[in-house]
């Protein structure tokens, strides 16, 4: 007997997202049968389907069992940081359960798809050194007109992480060119990457200067990682991630993390759900018990922009 395909499976054979994949369950396009939560299609029903024969199958509707409304879900490109994954885990196990799927790419990318709605959420930290404040700037040229809404998930510490013990005793951003040290950077669009590419223009110095400058990473545990592994000597990251991996850190900045979604995800229970874990003790103390991030701004709206 051939194995039945998971959603997520049977999707990636389509080319389809999994929410149009639901959706031609749903409409009962495509056969399908559950396992527990679990949605599950015959391979020999996909296979039909693609070539455009589907009743060629022995499945027939009176045998089938109807689908079940697939579950609430999220779409999150957009910046790193571990209290995302948490948050997200919270949502996973609320009274209506949300799945998401997670893509970190970097502030940047994420509220462009945010804009072109490839994303339902995304996370940013962008400093505009103009109006000196984070992220508002930016949502407002990229998402121009359009009802949004941004609020705060945490603000967090960002610093070098390095090698148990400091070995090359640094104390600040002017210690980045000491000759030998190998840096490991965040990935273009990011907003660490925007803040480290800002120091170094206000004191005029060139990436060539920094030896492995042009080496990228897309989230602090990448980061964390390659100096765990003695793949690099420093890198900018947040505090938890070199907790987590018992490295020591150097605190440059803080800063303002923060969610965006366009106004129409604000009206769905799922964000009614979100909401409601920003502000609950069990999530802000989840955070607490991490180093480097400051919760007295978490779940306050910061911007709402309305039709």
């Amino acid at each position: 007997m051939s194995l039945t395909l998971t959603a997520a499976e049977a999707a990636k054979i389509l080319k389809v997202s999994k929410y149009t994949l639901y959706e031609l369950v749903k409409r009962g396009e495509i056969p399908a049968h559950h396992i527990g939560r679990q949605l599950r299609i015959d391979p020999a029903v996909l296979d039909n389907y693609l070539r455009g024969n589907l009743g060629v199958t022995n499945t027939t509707p009176s045998t089938v069992p109807a689908p079940i409304p697939a579950s609430p879900a999220f779409r999150f490109i957009g910046s790193h940081d571990p209290t995302v994954e948490l948050l997200f885990e919270f949502l996973k196990h609320t009274p209506l359960p949300v799945e998401s799927s997670l893509s970190f790419r970097g502030s940047m990318d994420g509220l462009i798809a945010l804009y072109r709605e490839e994303a339902d959420i995304t996370g940013i930290h962008l400093w505009d050194d103009v109006s000196r404040d984070y992220n508002t700037p930016f949502v407002k040229h990229v998402i121009p007109g359009e009802p949004v809404c941004l609020i705060n998930l945490v603000q967090r510490e960002q610093g070098f992480i390095v090698a148990p013990g400091n070995p090359f005793n640094l104390r600040s951003w002017e210690d980045i060119t000491i000759e030998g040290l190998n840096f490991i950077n965040r990935q273009k669009g990011s907003g660490t990457r925007l803040r480290l590419d800002a120091y170094l223009r206000s004191a005029k110095i060139s990436p060539g200067e920094i030896l492995g400058y042009e080496h990228e990473e897309t989230t602090h545990s990448g980061i964390a990682c390659r100096i765990a592994n003695g793949q690099a000597d420093v890198g900018v990251g947040v505090k938890a991630a070199a907790q987590r991996l018992g490295l020591d850190f150097i605190p440059l900045f803080q800063e303002r993390y923060d969610l965006v979604c366009l106004g129409k995800t604000t009206k769905t229970p799922a964000w009614q759900q979100l909401i409601s874990i920003l502000k609950s003790p069990g999530f802000l103390q989840a955070i607490n018990q991490l180093n480097g991030y400051d919760t007295s701004l978490t779940g306050k709206i910061l911007l709402d922009v309305k039709k």
